[in-house]
């Protein structure tokens, strides 16, 4: 496979909800175990993206380069927006521009003083009677984002933004990464939904205060925040992100190649959870069902690792390859029984097949999948698993 022909979309991630958080875990344990590993490594590999929280850490720190990929496409274009790309960017007169088209598309709209208005009066009405508002406003195939999500996951206001900067990103390959990935940030904070994309809140007397709460958020704003913390980012060498499966890229690894692994740890494929910021990046969203919008299941990508028949199965052999391809490895994993069927126990047994077991330290990450059988808390503290494995010496 020549992934010099691989295409990334661009972009960064950080500060937004997501599950299981790695960037958490880099203060707490995995920073310090990437940084007594990476020695002599000419790169690194991260094989589960996410939020790009551990690509973005190391092409910041050190002068190595890194590969990321992920099955989503959003995932792939957090990390991109800070691996790719070796200068800052101070320029910010492009922000503006951006926000200038978009707000000439916003305004354009038919229904525009019916969506002022509603945003308006969010507080002065029930939370019953703006949903029932906000999903009566007609959005046509020309707002994509507006017409799947618009009145569960975001106001009208904040859909019609979403469209307006997503179908008016800027041009310059660098400047365009950055605003995609500031605007996946952004969707992510304003979504109405606990911790994760699922579901959104029901406008009832439970939920609906949270979702009159995120409706509120000003996104355009929140765009421009996320720009000023990504944009003075850069890598110390140029990586590349792909929208690939972890499989593809370790088959890449070379001798002596760092490799993260995070691997999914929850029985639901991790794009049920995250659909909408994939809407986001890819600019489309098709026909939409159920209580969580979702697209169809093709347009959602699967992973053997999220399936308890066949999670174990797919650890073993992405551990397989990496060894024959004489890699080191970090990976991460909860301590405990994972709703994908496994356990801390079950990923230490499967490494020493393959692997030597230089380091074993239990962490902490603040989950907000419920990965743990027992329990299905939108957010909750787990004990996390560090090993550090060395190639060529397993049992």
């Amino acid at each position: 496979m020549d992934l010099s022909n691989r295409t990334s979309s661009s972009l960064g991630a950080v500060s937004m909800k997501y599950m299981g958080s790695k960037r958490a875990m880099l203060g707490n344990g995995l920073g310090e175990a990437l940084g007594r590993s990476i020695g002599d490594a000419k790169r690194v590999l991260d094989l589960f993206a996410g939020s790009g929280a551990v690509a973005w850490h190391v092409a910041e720190r050190y002068d190595k380069q890194v590969l990321a990929c992920d099955l989503q496409k959003y995932a792939t274009v957090l990390a991109s927006a800070v691996i790719e790309r070796t200068e800052p960017i101070s320029d910010r007169s492009w922000v503006e521009s951006w926000l200038r088209r978009a707000r000439a598309r916003v305004s354009a709209h038919s229904a525009w003083g019916d969506i002022k208005a509603l945003q308006a009066a969010l507080r002065e009405i029930t939370v019953l009677e703006a949903a029932e508002r906000a999903r009566a406003i007609d959005f046509t195939v020309k707002y994509p984002l507006s017409r799947a999500y618009g009145g569960y996951y975001f106001s009208p206001m904040q859909g019609l933004w979403l469209d307006a900067l997503r179908a008016s990103l800027p041009e310059t390959d660098d400047f365009r990464s950055v605003a995609l990935a500031a605007l996946i940030q952004a969707a992510s904070r304003c979504a109405a939904s606990p911790g994760h994309t699922a579901q959104p809140f029901k406008p009832n007397e439970t939920a609906g205060r949270y979702l009159i709460e995120a409706w509120e958020r000003d996104l355009p704003a929140i765009v421009r925040a996320r720009i000023e913390d990504i944009a003075p980012r850069k890598a110390i060498m140029k990586g590349k992100a792909y929208c690939i499966s972890a499989t593809e890229l370790a088959e890449e690894a070379r001798e002596g190649d760092l490799v993260f692994l995070d691997p999914p740890y929850s029985g639901v494929h991790y794009s049920r959870f995250y659909h909408v910021l994939e809407g986001v990046a890819r600019g489309e969203v098709g026909a939409v069902s159920g209580a969580g919008r979702y697209p169809e299941k093709s347009e959602r990508p699967t992973s053997d690792f999220s399936m308890l028949t066949t999670s174990k199965r797919a650890f073993d052999e992405l551990l397989a390859i990496l060894a024959r391809r004489k890699a080191n490895v970090i990976v991460t994993f909860p301590a405990g029984k994972a709703s994908n069927g496994l356990s801390g126990d079950d990923v230490k047994l499967l490494a020493a097949d393959h692997f030597h077991i230089d380091e074993a330290k239990v962490s902490s990450r603040f989950s907000t999948l419920g990965g743990d059988l027992k329990h299905r808390a939108a957010r909750q503290q787990a004990d996390e698993l560090i090993l550090t494995l060395s190639a060529g010496r397993g049992n």
